[in-house]
């Protein structure tokens, strides 16, 4: 049954994807960017990150197992994004229906083995620390993407601050001290 299943979907993709034709055009959906890598897997060399409503255009498709990818061209590079993450028509503003809070200062912290001031363990993609927002608010980091207070940090760093989660010390290193507008998820 799961063999006559995994055919059935296969064959779907294919069906769903097989109408790209070169030179469409494709607008990335990804809130948080979508990544151009080298090739159709996601353990492939980045090349680029696109933002949130960029135009591609899209040169060919593949499909890899369940995930089907699409070759698009931007910014004269050509590499691979995954399909799920494009739309055949130009997006609204990802701002839409959220409040402005700013321009913070976003730092990064890791695992310690402590849990976060709110008792979860913190989640790499979710979790930030913020002095200024409550518990359990949504907030939209341009660049970033969505996040979610769990944690708090030093008084010393204010209100407009947030220290954003990753699951390594190096990824930490890698992301330092950055500004950011901040957006206030309704």
């Amino acid at each position: 049954m799961r063999k006559i299943l995994k055919i059935v979907i296969a064959a779907l993709a294919i069906f769903c994807y097989t109408g790209i034709v070169s030179g469409e055009t494709r607008y990335t959906n990804a809130n948080e960017g979508l990544r151009l890598r080298e090739n159709y897997s996601t353990d492939s060399e980045v090349l680029d990150t696109l933002p949130y409503g960029t135009a591609v255009d899209a040169v060919g498709w593949v499909l890899d197992g369940f995930d089907y990818w699409i070759r698009v061209e931007y910014n004269d590079k050509v590499g691979y994004v995954m399909g799920k993450y494009l739309s055949r028509s130009e997006l609204g503003d990802p701002h839409d229906g959220m409040s402005y809070l700013g321009n913070w200062h976003c730092t990064a912290y890791t695992h310690t083995g402590n849990v976060c001031a709110n008792g979860n363990y913190p989640s790499a993609g979710y979790t930030i620390a913020c002095n200024g927002l409550p518990f359990g608010v949504q907030v939209y980091i341009d660049g970033i993407g969505y996040r979610t207070v769990e944690d708090r940090g030093p008084a010393s760093l204010g209100n407009e601050w947030i220290d954003i989660f990753h699951d390594s010390h190096d990824e930490c290193v890698a992301f330092g001290s950055q500004y950011h507008e901040v957006w206030l998820v309704n």
